[in-house]
């Protein structure tokens, strides 16, 4: 393997900041499997939870399935027919906050990181130009090594940044998506309740 891609040596010359990007990362990263895993298990069947909605509230009982729009659902059956579209609109609220959870951190990190990159490449550039001025005659090692820091900063800042901006944007959309169920899945509701 080449030298200069171990990961070892590209850590190592990448200086403090890209420890800093790392846990960016790892963090990062985390919030992304955790809201992958929440929006797949909130999948639902728009059409299938309504009927078992509308089935389960003859016989007098809520829905079982755990989520949002079960949640939603089982508020509206409860619901008297004038309150209806408040309490869609307050469920639904509720709802909000868990659908969003940790997206913040990837809009945080998506902005910050380049950043702290950037913040990298200046340190790296500063020692870059101190070993030239330190002692007369002194090799290229010392201005190679802070040039290739200020590199790997500014790489390590666009690592943590591109992935979490792609994931910020993509869960934003989830939000809207799931959000868009729970209106349709409550107008489904209505219509279900009043020919009922």
């Amino acid at each position: 393997m080449n030298e200069y891609l171990a990961w070892d040596k590209l850590i190592g010359a990448g200086g403090p900041t890209l420890l800093v990007l790392l846990v960016c990362s790892i963090v990062s990263f985390v919030v992304m499997i955790e809201r992958w895993i929440y929006f797949r298990s909130t999948r639902k069947d728009v059409t299938g939870l309504v009927a078992e909605a509308l089935r389960q509230s003859k016989a007098g009982k809520d829905l079982a399935v755990d989520g949002p729009l079960s949640y939603v659902l089982n508020e509206l059956l409860s619901a008297e027919e004038a309150d209806f579209e408040e309490v869609k609109s307050r469920a639904i609220a509720e709802k909000l906050p868990e659908m969003e959870r940790y997206l913040n951190i990837e809009a945080t990190l998506g902005a910050v990181s380049p950043f702290i990159g950037l913040l990298g490449t200046v340190v790296g550039i500063i020692r870059a130009f101190q070993s030239l001025g330190e002692v007369a005659g002194s090799s290229m090692a010392g201005l190679n090594q802070g040039i290739a820091e200020a590199l790997i900063a500014t790489a390590g800042g666009l690592f943590v940044a591109i992935p979490a901006t792609i994931a910020y944007n993509y869960f934003r959309k989830r939000v809207e998506h799931l959000v868009l169920d729970m209106e349709i899945a409550a107008s489904r509701l209505k219509i279900g309740m009043r020919r009922g």
